[in-house]
């Protein structure tokens, strides 16, 4: 059951403009019921605060994985109208290991299907299907397409290059068996959220043959890097103006994942001193050139108030330059992770429209 009147989807829509950002058309999508500029949605405002409180508390105990695993705040609702078939499934990745993946899909859809494999996001270090499980079912409805989600390995238990090991054998697995799962691999799109969005991007960098026809990345680490030594781009606070009122709720978003940045390799919990911030599977915006030119259609979405939309921006002109059909879309008065929030914030139902209009475009 939604938190919101639906009819704040068609606001979204009505209000939506094309504004050039750095020489790049980007889609805005402003706060459906706050006409001001630079303002919070007001729903995920009081989710913003929720967090501050709960955040506070955990830091007198200091870092816990299990508290980064265990996220009371992140909610979802199942908006489907339709019957959805949910299959499980141990697939053999390699010769060494199997991994869980679940298959969403119209029990009505019977015919050869489009293909979403999705990856989730969590910092390569926490997030699954518990938190992911009614965004796939809605987006197997709207898209009518077949919705794969591997449950990659995480770190620390299993560092770089597990989880990239675990997506691209997901994607391959996919290949090798698409009559039995009945997908049509001319319509095979990946998708991310943050650091689902760092691997959607290692399987491209994989992707020698084209076999991914389109890719989909939400708030996608791109670069993970220190920003105070790095000099592509230039990374402050400036590009985040916000009325005085919420000031410190926005920025305490932007510091969630900014206050993480400057970690060694070492310390790093995925990647354990096992490769650098620059191997590009690990920072995309590292890749040659002429690998990141033959990367297929795809759409990058940002938030408003989100430490990582200043890289992926950088992201999407470098594409744009290199000559990649890359669509750039913003969500204004959001902040990182609100798909995470289906049913509670408006934002992420329209997100699970646009990802289900971008398969339904792929051509037979």
């Amino acid at each position: 059951m939604r938190k919101y009147a639906k009819q704040l989807l068609d606001q979204i829509h009505a209000k939506e403009h094309v504004e050039t950002v750095d020489g790049v058309p980007v889609l805005m999508k402003p706060v459906p019921d706050d006409d001001r500029p630079y303002v919070l949605d007001p729903r995920l405002l009081d989710v913003i605060r929720m967090k501050r409180k709960m955040f506070a508390q955990r830091a007198q105990k200091g870092y816990r994985l299990s508290q980064e695993r265990y996220r009371p705040d992140k909610v979802t609702e199942d908006l489907c109208t339709v019957e959805i078939d949910v299959d499980e499934k141990l697939i053999d990745i390699g010769h060494d290991h199997k991994i869980d993946i679940y298959l969403y899909r119209r029990h009505a859809d019977q015919g050869c299907l489009p293909v979403l494999i999705y990856l989730h996001g969590g910092g390569m270090t926490a997030g699954d299907m518990r938190l992911f499980a009614n965004q796939m079912r809605l987006i197997a409805e709207l898209a009518q397409a077949v919705v794969v989600f591997p449950e990659y390995r995480l770190a620390p238990e299993c560092p770089y290059p597990a989880s990239i090991e675990d997506a691209w054998g997901t994607v391959q697995w996919v290949a090798e068996h698409a009559d039995e799962l009945n997908v049509d691999l001319n319509r095979l799109m990946v998708a991310g959220d943050s650091a689902g969005g760092a691997l959607t991007n290692a399987c491209l960098l994989k992707d020698e043959n084209g076999l991914i026809k389109k890719a989909f990345e939400i708030y996608p680490a791109v670069d993970s890097t220190d920003y105070r030594k790095q000099t592509r781009y230039s990374w402050s606070y400036d590009a985040y103006p916000i009325v005085e009122e919420q000031f410190e709720d926005a920025f305490s978003r932007i510091d969630r994942i900014k206050n993480s940045v400057g970690v060694s390799e070492a310390e790093s919990l995925y990647l354990q001193g096992k490769t650098n911030y620059e191997n590009p599977l690990v920072s995309v915006i590292y890749a040659p050139a002429e690998r990141l030119a033959q990367f297929p259609p795809l759409t990058i979405v940002s938030a408003e108030y989100d430490y990582l939309r200043v890289g992926s921006d950088y992201f999407v002109k470098l594409l744009r330059d290199l000559g990649v059909d890359v669509k750039s879309v913003r969500y204004c008065g959001c902040d990182h992770g609100f798909l995470d929030l289906l049913g509670t914030i408006v934002q992420a139902e329209d997100l699970c429209h646009l990802i289900a209009g971008e398969i339904r475009t792929m051509a037979k």
